[in-house]
């Protein structure tokens, strides 16, 4: 049966930590609260991890699982060829909610990858799952915490029951920031393409990208 342990998502409790950190690290599933929605993960490391998330949201096996990353450099070090703006981006919006896709390095095993090689990278500006990441000494796998078609939780009381009695551990931390995921800016091109608008508008991501590109 899943353990719900209620947090302070700002200033969690050395044990919720350690404990969830325990469960990644021994490649379990854990739902947790990020500034955008709630997520449902697994360590990048886990064998099987991965897959369990994709069965229990019921996701496209052709659609890869974002990766919450810890700072900047995840970019070069997950990615390759990746194009000055994306840092620029990644400066500009990290912490945050911004998801970067990237042309995958080879370390990326290609069952994290879409058929043209990317990964998805996130820098969380959440401290909570900033303090998994290092915990469980490993970047994060995940997606939102519900059924593929569903909407998204953006609070505790919106995850559904299924989600909840799926993981091995669920991380209570009541309302997010955002109420709604995270926008995407595909990043492979010469130019960015925002592929998601989420929490921050296309508009500011391009005004961005192009203020800073001059």
């Amino acid at each position: 049966m899943s353990k719900v342990i209620h947090i302070d998502p700002d200033n969690p409790s050395a044990e919720a930590v350690n404990l969830a950190a325990t469960v990644l690290r021994e490649g379990g599933i854990v739902v947790f609260p990020t500034e955008t929605v709630y997520g449902i993960g697994a360590s990048a490391t886990s064998c099987f991890g991965p897959q369990e998330i994709i069965d229990i949201k019921m996701r496209p096996e052709n659609k890869p699982l974002p990766w919450l990353v810890e700072d900047e450099n995840a970019l070069d070090v997950y990615g390759v060829d990746v194009p000055e703006y994306a840092h620029r981006l990644a400066k500009a919006f990290w912490p945050g909610a911004l998801t970067i896709v990237v042309k995958a390095a080879d370390l990326v095993a290609p069952e994290f990858t879409d058929d043209r090689g990317t990964v998805a990278l996130r820098c969380p500006d959440h401290e909570l799952v900033q303090e998994l990441i290092r915990a469980s000494g490993n970047a994060i796998i995940t997606t939102s915490a519900n059924t593929s078609g569903q909407p998204a939780a953006g609070t505790f009381a919106e995850l559904e029951e299924r989600i909840i009695a799926s993981a091995d551990l669920t991380l209570d931390g009541g309302d997010t920031l955002h109420k709604t995921a995270s926008t995407v800016v595909d990043c492979t091109g010469p130019e960015p393409v925002v592929s998601r608008e989420g929490a921050i508008s296309a508009e500011r991501v391009m005004e961005v990208a192009h203020t800073l590109a001059n």
